[in-house]
């Protein structure tokens, strides 16, 4: 098994890297955005180094790819360890300081279906469970910051935790939308003639000197 150091989009990462495993059939390379688990959150990651021996001797695995091909390249991996070790920044400020506009968005958390699940699979859930699983049904794919709105927090986590278990829906992850607003310039421009606005603003000058 090979072992990627990540540098994690966390303010508790400060200037390290955390060593995950890398699941077997899944692509890696050094400067690529990946999902990793931290703690309870699921946050994104820049490999920076890969290696045949982890860091540390338990280790967790990388969830996924954000993107396919590596969103830095060596040199810019080389280049954020000068600035975190050069000014004793955080290391993933470093690296942000490289990456595509609007690639430090949160991540979101969808959940969908996975099989069409038999008769005795949906007679054996909870109503809480059947409700959840048939809301996540009808909408194809819903994020599990809207089942919080519906349910409340903890109650939805713990639902869509049990239905992961059952193995009828699962979790996948992505990036929130980018949110553009159009941006405004303040135009002036005269509503009487260019002679005629000349004039008064040399009756101004007259009146102050």
């Amino acid at each position: 098994m090979r072992y990627a150091e990540v540098s994690v989009n966390s303010p508790v990462a400060q200037r390290r890297t955390f060593s995950y495993a890398i699941p077997s059939g899944l692509s890696i390379d050094v400067g690529q955005a990946v999902w990793v688990p931290f703690g309870k959150k699921i946050l994104q990651g820049i490999v920076l180094e890969l290696s045949p021996y982890p860091a540390v001797e338990e280790t967790r695995e990388i969830i996924d790819v954000i993107e396919p091909h590596p969103v830095l390249s060596p040199a810019h991996v080389s280049l954020a360890r000068w600035i975190s070790e050069h000014y004793l920044s955080p290391l993933f400020d470093a690296v942000a300081l490289m990456l595509p506009p609007g690639f430090e968005r949160k991540t979101l958390t969808l959940i969908s279906t996975t099989t069409i699940p038999d008769a005795s699979d949906i007679s054996s859930l909870s109503p809480e469970q059947r409700q959840v699983f048939e809301l996540i049904r009808k909408q194809g794919n819903l994020s599990l910051k809207e089942l919080e709105k519906r349910l409340g927090k903890k109650k939805a986590q713990s639902v869509v935790s049990q239905l992961v278990g059952r193995g009828l829906v699962a979790r996948s992850y992505e990036l929130e939308p980018v949110k553009i607003s159009p941006k405004r310039v303040l135009h002036l421009r005269l509503n009487v003639a260019a002679s005629q606005a000349q004039e008064m603003a040399a009756r101004l000058r007259e009146k102050r000197a």
